[in-house]
């Protein structure tokens, strides 16, 4: 199961028309058809955008793995502006870190 995948599993589960979920991304639903169906992986904008405007994990859409589940080394931080997605390695001195 790919990030296209994952998303559009996501948007059934809520209940959401495919053109419900692109306004909300700020995408057209041709775009977000194509990465549902994984002709196009979704940019760092529309990653953002997800996290800002959705109760979608990034981290989830990313890796495949439930929150509790996901690598505890994997950081993502996403930009308030909606302009980049960084994915970096935790620094390990702190073990409470959670996504």
């Amino acid at each position: 199961e790919g990030m296209g995948q994952r998303i559009r599993n996501w948007r059934k589960e809520q209940g959401l028309k495919s053109y419900e979920l692109a306004r909300q991304l700020n995408i057209s639903s041709g775009s977000l058809s194509e990465i549902e169906t994984g002709k196009n992986l979704p940019s760092a904008s529309t990653l953002a955008s997800i996290h800002k405007n959705t109760d979608l994990n990034v981290g989830y859409v990313l890796t495949g793995q439930a929150t509790g589940d996901a690598p505890r080394t994997l950081l993502v931080e996403v930009a308030d502006d909606i302009s980049h997605v960084i994915l970096k390695r935790k620094k390990e001195r702190n073990p409470r870190f959670k996504f």
